[in-house]
């Protein structure tokens, strides 16, 4: 997702979007089905799923934040030479 400025709806539109995956596996996971049955001990139990959901938002929000400041260091350290 490209955007100039993360403006309150930017915020509702991930965050939001990210809760409902997470609570669709959750009701998804009680109903018999080949595909779905005990999803949520599976992936809600253990500390991979957990570690791996943080690790990846921060990476991806990471690199948005911090990209306008190594931006910047990286053309003064290129342009300026002492």
């Amino acid at each position: 997702m490209i955007t100039r400025s993360w403006t309150i709806m930017t915020w509702i539109v991930v965050v939001g979007s990210t809760l409902v995956m997470l609570l669709w596996i959750l009701i998804y996971s009680f109903f018999m089905s080949a595909d779905f049955v005990d999803e949520v001990l599976i992936l809600f139990g253990g500390i991979q799923f957990w570690a791996t959901v943080l690790i990846t938002a921060l990476l991806a929000l990471g690199t948005y934040i911090n990209f306008p400041l190594l931006n910047v260091t990286a053309y003064i350290s290129l342009h300026f030479t002492f």
